[in-house]
């Protein structure tokens, strides 16, 4: 089992600088030192060093990123300048204009052991044997070249140098491997980077998974894709020589977790005469939280079953006709929802017209002692039947009258 191990900086090697021509410095101004991130590497199986563009003796390439000098093994180096402007303080005198660098002067009693410019996917480094052999100002300092074919200079994204006591002998300048890793729920993305020399490295996923050994050039870059779940979610890089760990992750099993779909069935009934019963069906919430639809099983009066889908935050209104004089029942059920059943009893016939027979008022009784008189004329009783009389005797004895006159004309 692989012993754990804590990641170190790049080894701290003895300090060996040319020799460099001081200059004397300009105006002191105090320059911001600004910390980098490095950046991410993108996909690819094996990424070389973009070309430095200075064919200058003591330029190399690099891909991937550096921000201090422990990277570049001068951990006992004094580190200046960063960011992307100018660095003028204590002696010193470094000019940007944003792509290249400008080396106007250094500090009496001191020399640049290495000076880094990043830009674009790499960084170029210019050590001690270029200064030694340029007479300052020497400019025309720039990051690797971009574009394809890579041929511009692209904007600096940051730099910085590595300056210490004058001496003789410049020191190697070299690069550490490394590794970094970028985690999702599916894989870990393992970047690694070689540094200046050819590199071993040693990717141990957790669980039965075996080590993976891989080698990478000098100045290259590789990723490597490792597959993990909630019962392998630990992947660790080892440097294969030193056996140093560089990089480790841990995979967010909670984060990563499959969501349970969210729905809120719910049904509501109306009644009418004119559509039956009215069903209404809803999947949403206030806050919608409701996140997958929910489908719903409904018995229709006829007792077909029929299936309605309701998306989330949704609703969705359905009718079913009952007829006269009979009773329709209808069943919902869904996920989630218990089995609702509701009925309507139809009773709707409207009455037209109703038939009114007028009773007859009893005739009120005479009051005895007064006379009795015909119905609204006010007359005595007894008083019209003789007028009667005497009107019928009258009419009489005129249709006898008549009779004789009509005879007598007729015979002569």
């Amino acid at each position: 089992m692989r012993p754990t191990l804590t990641c170190v900086e790049g080894v701290g090697m003895h300090r060996h600088s040319a020799r460099l021509m001081r200059f004397a410095g300009g105006a002191l101004a105090a320059a911001a030192v600004t910390p980098f991130l490095g950046g991410v590497a993108l996909a690819g199986s094996a990424k070389p060093a973009p070309p430095s563009g200075d064919d200058r003796a003591g330029v190399t390439s690099y891909s991937g990123n550096v921000t201090t000098c422990a990277q570049i093994g001068m951990s006992d180096a004094t580190q200046i300048g960063g960011g992307t402007g100018d660095y003028v303080a204590d002696g010193w005198n470094i000019a940007s204009d944003g792509k290249d660098l400008t080396v106007k002067a250094v500090a009496d009693g001191q020399q640049i052991d290495a000076l880094v410019v990043k830009g674009g996917d790499g960084y170029n480094i210019y050590d001690a044997s270029f200064f030694a052999s340029n007479e300052l100002p020497v400019g025309d300092i720039h990051a690797p070249l971009v574009g394809n074919p890579p041929t511009n200079v692209p904007t600096i994204s940051h730099w910085f140098a590595c300056t210490g006591p004058a001496e003789v002998n410049p020191p190697p300048v070299t690069v550490d491997p490394s590794a970094s890793i970028s985690p999702s729920c599916d894989q870990a993305v393992v970047t690694l980077d070689a540094g200046s020399g050819d590199a071993e490295f040693v990717i141990s996923p957790a669980g039965n998974e075996t080590d993976q050994d891989i080698s990478v050039s000098a100045g290259g870059e590789q990723l490597v894709n490792v597959t993990w779940d909630s019962t392998k979610s630990t992947v660790t890089v080892y440097d294969k020589n030193s056996e140093n760990q560089l990089a480790t992750a841990t995979r967010d099993n909670e984060g990563c977790a499959p969501q349970q779909p969210v729905t809120d069935p719910a049904v509501s009934f109306a009644n009418s005469c004119k559509s039956g019963i009215s069903v209404t069906l809803t999947n949403m919430k206030v806050d919608n939280t409701t996140t997958d639809p929910v489908t719903f099983t409904i018995v229709t009066p006829s007792g077909a079953t029929k299936h309605v889908t309701v998306r989330a935050d949704q609703i969705v209104r359905l009718s079913y006709k009952v007829k006269e004089d009979t009773t329709g029942t209808v069943t919902v059920s869904a996920p989630g929802l218990t089995a609702t059943t509701h009925s309507y009893a139809k009773n709707c016939t409207s009455v037209l017209g109703e038939k009114v027979v007028r009773t007859p008022k009893t005739p009120k009784p005479a009051v005895q002692g007064e006379k009795a008189q015909l119905p609204f004329t006010g007359m005595p009783t007894a008083l019209a039947a003789l007028l009667g009389a005497v009107m019928l005797a009258v009419g009489g004895a005129l249709n006898v009258l008549g009779r004789k006159r009509q005879d007598g004309v007729s015979a002569s």
